[in-house]
């Protein structure tokens, strides 16, 4: 008779998949000098052999599996009899021999876990659906975790997974008999970044104690993001590991607090660190694949316990050369400044898989479109627990190919602080490429342009018509082959409307830079909001219209005093359209959100809901407007008189015969501004469509793995949701729950510096004490009111008409509040941001880029706001 246990190096490769995907990859670890814990491995078999001689036909697992319906409680009843039947002697002997060789070894207590052959398998992982027990300390305990492990393939959850695997699904259970390891530290880590998809990246998270608290989410474990290259730390951000499992000295293990003064220490040293990154390198080089690694540190001794193929997302095929050599990561500059305003605060795995590689594709192009080269391996954007931000150090070096442009004038563009750490960077480039790329950059741009707007007219055509097609499926009945044909439809979409945008931008990023050079050379003596006079009150910028339709719903409200007196005082998350009297305000409200109801606060992140789902912003913007007495029409009057004024300064000031070329000059940049915005509008629609498709996938989640919990699929990748839809058997329950704890935890950890050089601080910077304030100039005029700061949308109906307007950053979700606003201070953003073209737009007073701006101002102070000269000054509390 074969021997019913086998030491774990001992399990061959062609008859390692009798053992179930555990001991197959355990097998796999040792025989390659992985530091496993010393183990035994039971093949399926020997519990195929008990269910027939304790079980009728028709209750062994096979029988069960084609049964229509069985009812649980015949499962449990199976089940207890499974647990309660006595083993036969071949299985006791193997199990003592086991046992007394392993404690020969040192081992004081065992670990048992199952091994299914569905089990750690890349298509098929049944993650948390087997039995382990840990620090058993008798024989008759491991006997019985043996039985337990058995008894768990008649779980409800477990056969109807199973069902879903096919009627060739192997059910055999085999058994791992693990030495314990008495972990001080443990964790997991992840060979690629799981959510990022960056191969130069690993993910580790650590915690003290056993690591079981940290695969269940538990606990909340230090996270360390590790340059695979050279060892060094991008971020560590330290979790509370408020508890730790420890093993009892009886048996068994227990819950205990973790000391409040070791919490704050990170988990890991830095030893520790380059141990786990050494190890982590040679895994994926073995299995030659990413993988999801389960370790345990012991008396200074790394073990492996786990080691399970992940799914990461795709990375693009780029092209062109490598950069010579890396830049020291200590040195690098990062900046949310700009693209935080576009995704303010912590994205969710589903945005950042979506938006990332949209981003870093998009700034190639227009990099591209300015005769830039750019290295294929380069990192332009990366993840600081949770946000976005660009590598200024990158996109300086890129820039510094542009000859007569200092990288620091693109950088303020985008409202980023510029960094001394730069100059070093723009000294070692040059310019020589540039210039024998010119005539086909400048042939490809004439080109470009040329055909630009029939470009444009021809994808407004294709786009109306996916727009019609996409919205009218209903997801709910798709097949998931359907609803993944759906999803890769709204990728397609996404494509497309992003390259004919970031040409746009790319154009409109060209002429800018054109026009404030000229403005720098001819009208220098006009100040720095000549350029923004210059750009504002334009009158049709699509991001700007809903602010003014909503203005105009508001006067028409005021002849229904019904109607007005209802959004006067009625709470306005509880307003609805259909809950207002009847009538021409209810209308406009209803073809406003048909309109525009695509849109919302942080509209980029694509968990975030619409207006056309809450509509509570439109409602306190409404009755901001019924309760103010803004005169909208001479503001208009007025912002045309400045902006006549600045183009006559203009004229006067440009010699004759340049004169044609500067007012054509400024036609364009008006032109591509308007054609951003209008653009930048229906990319928000499409990130609308995914998250239709996210919250469809969700539902179908949460009703297979109902621990998943709500909303599932934003936690997870695009890749991944789509790994879910068209395979049944995927299973990401604790997946899900542990980006759910982390995106949490992100979200209570304080915001990092808009700028910072290398690694971001543990603090959130220091809070101003001056009575003045400085950002940049966004918007022109001068403003004095009592400040409301707003940090999420729940806080928007306590804002008052008149009252100044502070947000971390002002996305254009948040524009019609602009309206109503005496002014508006951000924390992020520049002159080309969005939220500053629709400000220049209502003619509200602005002030962007202002450091810390919702902790160094307060609810009620007064202040004065100066749009032309970038302060805020604090005249009383």
């Amino acid at each position: 008779m074969p021997r019913v246990l086998k030491r774990i190096e001992s399990v061959v490769p062609r008859r390692a998949s009798g053992y179930g995907g555990k001991a197959r990859g355990l097998a796999a670890l040792a025989r390659a000098g992985f530091p496993v814990p010393a183990a035994y491995a039971m093949p399926g078999w020997v519990g195929d052999s008990f269910f027939s001689s304790v079980l009728e036909i028709e209750d062994r697992p096979r029988a069960l599996l084609r049964s229509p319906y069985v009812p649980d409680s015949r499962l449990q009843s199976i089940a207890e009899r499974v647990r309660a039947a006595t083993l036969p002697q071949d299985v006791v002997r193997g199990v003592t021999d086991a046992l007394l060789a392993l404690t020969d070894e040192g081992a004081t207590s065992f670990a048992v876990r199952s091994s299914a052959m569905h089990e750690d398998q890349e298509g098929a992982s049944a993650a948390g659906m087997h039995s382990t027990l840990l620090n058993l300390t008798r024989e008759d305990e491991v006997l019985d975790a043996i039985q337990l492990c058995w008894s768990g393939l008649f779980r409800p959850r477990v056969l109807s997974y199973l069902r879903t695997l096919g009627d060739d699904v192997p059910v055999s259970v085999g058994v791992v008999i693990q030495a314990m390891v008495p972990a001080e530290v443990s964790g997991v880590l992840f060979t690629v970044n799981p959510l990022t998809g960056d191969t130069g990246e690993l993910v580790i998270n650590a915690a003290y104690g056993l690591g079981s608290s940290v695969v269940d989410g538990r606990v909340t474990p230090d996270t360390y993001r590790v340059d695979k290259a050279t060892g060094q730390l991008r971020d560590q951000i330290l979790g509370d590991k408020a508890q730790q499992t420890v093993l009892e000295p009886s048996g068994g293990v227990r819950e205990v607090a973790v000391a409040p003064a070791q919490r704050e220490c990170p988990a890991l040293s830095e030893q520790q660190l380059l141990h786990l990154r050494d190890l982590a390198i040679r895994v994926e080089s073995h299995f030659g694949d990413a993988r999801d690694v389960e370790w345990g540190i012991a008396e200074q001794q790394v073990y492996v316990l786990q080691a399970r193929p992940i799914v990461v997302p795709s990375t693009r095929n780029r092209r062109g050369s490598r950069r010579d050599r890396p830049w020291d990561r200590r040195k690098i500059v990062w900046s949310n400044a700009n693209v935080g305003e576009a995704l303010p605060g912590v994205a969710t795995p589903f945005t950042w898989s979506v938006l990332s590689q949209f981003s870093d594709l998009g700034f190639r192009r227009a990099f591209g479109a300015m005769g830039c080269t750019v290295p294929r391996d380069v990192e332009l954007v990366g993840d600081f627990r949770g946000r976005i931000y660009i590598n200024l150090t990158e996109f300086s070096s890129i820039m510094s190919q542009l000859p007569w442009i200092h990288p620091s004038t693109l950088v303020r563009l985008g409202g980023g602080q510029y960094a001394s750490e730069l100059d070093e960077i723009v000294a070692e480039r040059s310019s020589t490429g540039f210039f024998l790329r010119l005539p086909q950059t400048v042939s490809r741009y004439a080109r470009e342009n040329f055909r630009l707007q029939a470009r444009i007219d021809d994808f407004e055509t294709y786009f109306s018509e996916e727009r019609t097609r996409i919205h009218g499926i209903d997801p709910r009945l798709l097949e998931p082959s359907g609803l993944d044909r759906m999803l890769g439809d709204v990728e397609h979409l996404l494509d497309e409307t992003g390259s004919i945008m970031l040409t746009a931008y790319a154009n409109l990023l060209t002429a800018v830079l054109a026009l404030t050079g000229l403005l720098r050379a001819v009208a220098q003596g006009h100040g720095s909001g000549f350029y923004r006079e210059l750009l504002s009150g334009l009158q049709d910028v699509d991001s700007a219209r809903p602010g003014f339709v909503l203005w105009q719903i508001a006067q028409m409200a005021r002849q229904e005093p019904e109607v007005a007196e209802l959004i006067r005082v009625a709470e306005p998350s509880e307003l609805t359209v259909a809950g207002l009297p009847a009538g021409g305000t209810q209308d406009a409200l209803g073809r406003f959100l048909e309109d525009y109801g695509y849109r919302g606060i942080r509209e980029a992140e694509i968990a975030a809901p619409r207006w056309s789902e809450d509509p509570t912003l439109m409602f306190v913007v409404l009755r901001a407007h019924l309760n103010s007495t803004t005169d909208l029409d001479e503001r208009n009057r007025d912002l045309r008189r400045a902006r006549e004024e600045a183009e006559g300064k203009l004229k006067k000031s440009v010699p004759f015969p340049l004169r044609p070329s500067v007012t054509k000059l400024l036609e364009v940049v008006r032109r591509f501004t308007r054609m951003r915005e209008h653009l930048r509008g229906h990319v928000v629609e499409v990130l609308g469509m995914f998250r239709c498709v996210a919250l469809e996938a969700s539902r179908r989640i949460e009703a297979r793995e109902p621990e998943a919990g709500p909303d599932a699929a934003f936690f997870l990748t695009l890749a991944e949701v789509r790994r879910v839809l068209y395979d049944d058997n995927e299973r990401v329950a604790v997946r899900v729950q542990r980006r759910r704890l982390e995106h949490e935890r992100n979200q209570a950890l304080p915001e990092p510096p808009a700028t910072f050089v290398g690694f971001p601080p543990d603090d959130a910077g220091a809070t101003s004490t001056s009575k003045r304030l400085r950002g940049l100039a966004a918007s022109r005029g001068v403003a004095e009111g009592r400040v409301r700061i707003l940090r999420d949308p729940s806080q928007a109906a306590n804002f008052e008409p008149g009252e100044v307007l502070v947000v971390a950053a002002a996305d254009t979700g948040w524009a019609p509040l602009f309206l109503a606003a005496s002014g508006v201070v951000t924390e992020l953003g520049g002159p080309l941001s969005h939220a500053a073209i629709i400000l220049r737009e209502y003619g509200v007073p602005a002030v962007v880029n202002v450091t810390n701006a919702t902790r160094s101002l307060r609810d009620g102070d007064l202040v004065r706001l100066d749009g032309d000269v970038g302060t805020v000054e604090i005249l009383g509390a």
